[in-house]
């Protein structure tokens, strides 16, 4: 009888332990894991946190989960000029003293003082033109072309390097005044582009799994626009908090966010996170911020 009494005795004391709790233990609830603190999900951090796993770690910890970002209508680029004269470069020091000269009507010395301000001080945009934030020499004879040095051949007032198959080596084309090799397929032509007569022509994606191909990311797809779309549900599905390259999470897809001012497109060259192919600019080249040149980009352009 005494065993039957003790065993009851113990069920409910157990059972009221179950109920009501009992111990240091159950009066100690588990504190959120603040920014950069050790987690296993999303539900360990405090709210606007997310659990993301440490490269080459065997640990996760709390990082920000949204960027606070805002997109912007503007790209950096980097630029030579914006109009013709741009591409003139500074006149000498000796202008201002040349132009007095000359209006002096000093005779002999007058008419030198003429001719020089008019060969070294006035931008003759007949030889010089500005295309696509780039400049490059006017031209009338190929001959114009060589003694500058910018190509060897005089096309459309453009100095290049061929003006047909002719000027190029056996087997290769004049492609927008380049000799090149003509294409034999589509995978001897960068990005999208594809091989048609032996000339990359500009393209599009065409299937989901070029996408994936370009962004390696295997939930990409390919709009019927001809670009990639990169599905998102938070911003750190597009970038690192710590390595930003400005894409983020934007109507559920990966978006460029843009510029806002020159100082942006500077610092970020700088910093590593826009890829100029490598190299300092020149002093006649400019790090600018400006309206997109292709509306609706949702990629990042050349920089």
């Amino acid at each position: 009888m005494r065993a039957k009494a003790a065993f009851a005795s113990s069920v409910m004391v157990a059972a009221f332990a179950a109920v009501y709790g009992c111990g240091k233990d159950s009066e100690t609830t588990a504190r959120s894991s603040l920014k950069g603190e050790a987690c296993q999900v999303t539900n360990d951090c405090v709210a606007g946190l997310a659990c993301v796993p440490v490269p080459n770690g065997a640990v996760s910890i709390c990082t920000v989960a949204t960027f606070q970002i805002t997109q912007t209508q503007r790209e950096c680029a980097v630029t030579e000029c914006s109009t013709a004269a741009d591409c003139c470069g500074t006149p000498p020091s000796s202008c201002p003293n040349l132009l007095n000269l000359c209006a002096a009507d000093a005779g002999s010395s007058s008419v030198t003082a003429c001719q020089q301000y008019e060969l070294l001080c006035k931008c003759d945009t007949l030889k010089v033109d500005c295309e696509q934030d780039k400049c490059i020499n006017k031209c009338t004879t190929d001959t114009e072309c060589t003694q500058n040095g910018s190509g060897r051949k005089c096309a459309g007032g453009k100095c290049v390097q061929c003006a047909g198959d002719t000027d190029c080596s056996s087997g290769q084309q004049c492609l927008s005044g380049m000799c090149q090799s003509p294409c034999l397929g589509d995978g001897d032509c960068a990005g999208f582009n594809r091989c048609a007569a032996g000339k990359c022509i500009e393209s599009g994606c065409q299937t989901d799994r070029e996408c994936v191909a370009s962004t390696r990311n295997v939930e990409a797809t390919c709009g019927t626009d001809g670009k990639c779309i990169v599905p998102c549900q938070t911003d750190l599905e597009c970038g690192n908090p710590k390595g930003y390259s400005f894409y983020s999470c934007i109507k559920s897809q990966c978006i460029y966010t843009g510029c806002q001012s020159d100082k942006d497109c500077r610092l970020l060259r700088e910093s590593g996170g826009l890829d100029a192919g490598g190299g300092a600019i020149s002093s006649k080249q400019h790090f600018v911020c400006r309206e997109k040149t292709t509306p609706g980009l949702v990629t990042k352009p050349a920089f």
